[in-house]
């Protein structure tokens, strides 16, 4: 595995928006590591305090325990509801 670092551009919306207190930042990361182990790295217990929340790699919609691989965009979606 490639443990070599990069930076990814990271957007947040809505609540993880408010929680984090920004809207996008610049976050290195290693090919290797996921949605989930980035997020807890910034922003310790964020999935108990906004549970449901979706993630996404360069526009596709993945699992929180997915690699980043080589993407360059991570978003944070808010938790959606439907009626």
């Amino acid at each position: 595995m490639n443990s070599e670092e990069r930076t990814v551009r990271l957007l947040l919306f809505a609540q993880a928006r408010e929680l984090l207190g920004f809207r996008e930042h610049w976050v290195s990361v290693r090919a290797e590591e996921t949605p989930r182990e980035i997020l807890e790295r910034i922003a310790p217990g964020f999935f108990e305090k906004i549970p449901g929340a979706r993630v996404s790699l360069d526009l596709e919609y993945c699992s929180w325990d997915a690699p980043v691989g080589d993407a360059d965009e991570m978003a944070v979606l808010p938790p959606v509801s439907g009626g």
